[in-house]
């Protein structure tokens, strides 16, 4: 299934990039936006291994609590139906994380930086006025994370990321659209560092819903 979903992030990517190529001419200074978003986030669960210099010392279990999504990002319509963009996003939220060998706990956070390329595939507007536009697309980019518990700071080198998003956008004038949205985003899974020659392997994987506000020029 994660190789089914990268594969249909990189197709509409591969899709948008060739349409856009096609109709080049649609491009103009009057399509180019920046756009503001945020909402909840809902990282997963994951198990994994704790080595130190190699020799496993505890088997942590981490349980994401809901946290928290900010990101911004500037794009260009290449055609009518069709814009790609550059983003960046931060996503935080607290965890339990619990042996699973000895059964002790403590509490700490995950936060990650994304810099994503998107594609998004604007449908037909819809009602009386074709004001509510759906959306869908896919992105690709790279990603860095930090887990950070009981004093101690893991640091991920950086992973290559993907996600899909559904949405829909509510133009307010022609300058000015709302815009709300869910996204798949995970990384690959990598390797975090910490002190003393500790680590693990992990990935980060998020579902989020956010609102956000688009501004064309």
């Amino acid at each position: 299934m994660k190789h089914g979903l990268l594969a249909a992030a990189a197709a509409i990517t591969a899709l948008a990039g060739g349409s856009g190529m096609a109709s080049a001419q649609a491009l103009s200074l009057e399509e180019f936006y920046i756009k503001g978003f945020g909402g909840a986030t809902w990282p997963s669960n994951f198990d994994t291994t704790l080595e130190e210099d190699g020799t496993q010392i505890a088997l942590p279990s981490f349980d994401h609590d809901t946290g928290y999504t900010l990101g911004v990002a500037v794009g260009a319509a290449v055609t009518p139906r069709i814009s790609m963009e550059i983003e960046y996003a931060y996503r935080k939220a607290d965890f339990t994380v619990r042996d699973r060998d000895e059964g002790d706990q403590t509490d700490g956070d995950t936060s990650a930086n994304a810099i994503m390329f998107n594609a998004l595939y604007m449908f037909d507007g819809m009602g009386a006025s074709g004001a509510v536009q759906p959306y869908l697309g896919g992105g690709i980019g790279g990603a860095k994370a930090e887990m950070s518990a009981g004093g101690q700071d893991f640091d991920s080198e950086t992973l290559f990321a993907y996600q899909l998003i559904g949405g829909v956008s509510y133009t307010l004038d022609p300058g000015r659209s709302l815009y709300a949205e869910a996204r798949w985003f995970q990384t690959e899974s990598g390797e975090f560092e910490g002190p003393d020659q500790e680590s693990f392997d992990g990935e980060f994987e998020t579902f989020d819903l956010l609102v956000g506000m688009r501004f064309a020029f």
